[in-house]
């Protein structure tokens, strides 16, 4: 599992700047708000490109998924990648729909979708950790993730610009988790097979 995410530390890191895009895009916009139509044209468009990036996210670590379940030593755990590509996929094609969903079914499915993501990141860490004992970006993101789905889904969020201030703050927070994991993990590249003869020892 962590000769995968080693050889595939660069998908982690296009995630990661995704997501950065997406909160640098949605902090900026707050200067076109002063107008109803330009706040409505704003929003419109930040939901859109939230949905975009959000797939091409998920994207990155189905490849990286599939590209380690297809190794003789990815593991049944390179799965769990691939699960949390579809997750994060999922999350981006709800926002996309966003304009035909009920502002209340939006945020619950948000919901569910951030604590799917945040349970998968929190199995990937502690598979992760027992490797790279002073590991802690996954955990870190897959947390954040959980605790935005528990907070959404008793729907203390009413306004659709509340949503996307806390979706940018998510965003930013992932995305630099990510981005710290998939440096990391590019770090180890020279002690890949040292590392991957432990996790073999260990019987992952």
């Amino acid at each position: 599992m962590l000769r995968v995410l080693i050889n595939n530390w660069w998908l982690l890191a296009l995630r990661g700047v995704f997501a950065l895009l997406f909160a640098a895009l949605a902090f900026s916009s707050h200067s076109v708000m002063g107008t109803w139509l330009l706040s409505a044209i704003a929003l419109a468009g930040m939901v859109v490109f939230f949905g975009l990036l959000a797939i091409a996210a998920g994207a990155c670590t189905i490849v990286a998924g599939i590209r380690g379940a297809s190794t003789p030593s990815g593991g049944e755990r390179s799965w769990l990648l691939f699960w949390d590509g579809v997750a994060v996929c999922v999350f981006g094609a709800v926002v996309l729909l966003a304009p035909e969903l009920d502002f209340i079914w939006l945020a619950r499915m948000l919901a569910v979708c951030a604590v799917v993501i945040g349970i998968v990141e929190l199995l990937l860490a502690r598979s992760l950790r027992r490797h790279v004992p002073d590991e802690w970006f996954l955990a870190v993101s897959g947390a954040a993730s959980f605790c935005l789905g528990l907070y959404l889904f008793p729907l203390w969020i009413r306004e659709a610009t509340t949503m996307l201030r806390w979706l940018g703050t998510y965003a930013a927070f992932s995305g630099l988790a990510i981005l710290g994991l998939a440096f990391r993990l590019r770090a180890l590249r020279q002690s890949v097979h040292k590392v991957a003869e432990h996790a073999i020892a260990r019987g992952e």
